[in-house]
């Protein structure tokens, strides 16, 4: 049987078809390429905030001018040295970056960020600490947990030689008076529980004092719910001698963690 001859069309057919080959694997690449860019694009806000409060700490928010570094691994010590302020800035504006980013780090880890706040006040340094994070209705009485927290503000707070004061402040609902007859008796029993833990903790006694400010040092008016639980709160105020720090905190918006 004679051979038969393919056509010269089957053959310039079949090799006008190779070009899709070629096609689809530079579709592939592309594919490829656009799910790369997209995962990347694609961000994790929690690590990404961490990431941006490690590197902030580590070169304290001015790397430029080359101030000392301070880690806030939960595994190494995240203390403010008193010597933060090497250069540039006032003494209370490093020390307050450097609590605050030490801080910042552990209440993310510990998934309580937005119940603590640190700011600059008239008197110093605030760290402000939602009342829920550290005690029951109507109690003085800290648990394990708000040990816990309140021994690592201790730890931060240790080096400095700042003396430190503990206002306890409430709303303006009276109390149930099992434990506390007023105000005044709540809001100091609840400073003087944070000043014993933060003594217990290591800070020396001599630095301390408390003080009950009953509900008369609000941040916001006792008009509802809301506004109540913003005022129950425990500040630990970083005096700065010439900062007014014989008067009690004013009342003012500090940064809140995310």
């Amino acid at each position: 049987m004679a051979r038969r001859k393919r056509s010269k069309s089957e053959g310039t057919h079949e090799n006008e078809e190779r070009w899709l080959l070629t096609y689809a694997d530079m579709i592939t690449l592309l594919m490829a390429l656009f799910i790369v860019m997209y995962a990347i694009s694609t961000t994790d806000v929690r690590k990404l905030t961490v990431l941006a409060q490690s590197l902030s700490a580590a070169f304290n928010a001015d790397v430029m001018q080359g101030q000392r570094a301070i880690s806030i691994n939960p595994e190494q010590n995240t203390s403010v040295t008193a010597d933060q302020n090497q250069t540039g800035g006032s003494p209370v504006q490093a020390d307050m970056k450097a609590i605050q980013a030490a801080l910042e780090d552990f209440a993310i880890g510990q998934g309580f960020g937005g119940e603590v706040e640190v700011g600059m006040a008239p008197q110093g340094i605030v760290i402000r600490l939602n009342d829920a994070l550290l005690f029951s209705s109507g109690r003085a009485y800290l648990d394990d947990h708000a040990l816990k927290i309140v021994g690592k503000i201790a730890d931060i707070l240790k080096p400095l030689p700042n003396a430190v004061r503990v206002e306890g402040n409430t709303d303006d609902q009276a109390p149930d008076g099992i434990l506390f007859a007023s105000n005044w008796d709540l809001s100091s029993a609840r400073a003087l529980s944070v000043l014993k833990a933060m003594v217990n903790s290591g800070v020396d006694p001599s630095r301390m004092s408390a003080q009950g400010n009953a509900q008369y040092n609000p941040l916001t008016p006792n008009v509802d719910d809301v506004s109540r639980a913003k005022n129950r709160r425990v500040d630990i105020v970083v005096l700065y001698p010439g900062n007014g720090s014989g008067q009690s905190v004013t009342p003012m918006a500090l940064p809140t963690f995310p």
